[in-house]
């Protein structure tokens, strides 16, 4: 297991009618592309983990503020414009909240859950 203190888990999940093709394409394409949104947050690890119904990702990283996260969303969005759902989940230090952003299209969301 990784010490680094942020943690980003990722899935972006295919809808029914996508050929495999397409889903192909997509996951050749988004190791690239998450490398490149996450290249200034001093990755340890990167992880992709392709299946039928969804691609997942997970990333450890030293920090990820809220606007580092949501670029990575946007990178994303980028290859699944045309129906896939994503969302991105930043699990920070024991004091930090933690970030939920989701995406589809051209829409992107952010919760924040607080310390209870």
């Amino acid at each position: 297991m990784d010490d680094a203190p942020c943690r980003l888990l990722g899935e972006i999940r295919y809808p029914e009618e996508y050929s495999y093709e397409r889903v192909g394409e997509i996951e050749s394409e988004a190791g690239e592309a998450l490398a490149g949104a996450l290249a200034g947050l001093d990755v340890s690890r990167l992880e992709l983990l392709p299946g039928p119904e969804s691609l997942r990702f997970e990333a450890a990283c030293e920090a990820c503020p809220p606007e580092e996260a949501a670029a990575v969303c946007e990178a994303l969005l980028a290859l699944a414009d045309d129906g896939p759902l994503g969302r991105l989940v930043v699990v920070r230090g024991v004091e930090e909240p933690i970030s939920v952003f989701y995406f589809a299209c051209e829409s992107l969301d952010e919760v924040t859950v607080e310390r209870p």
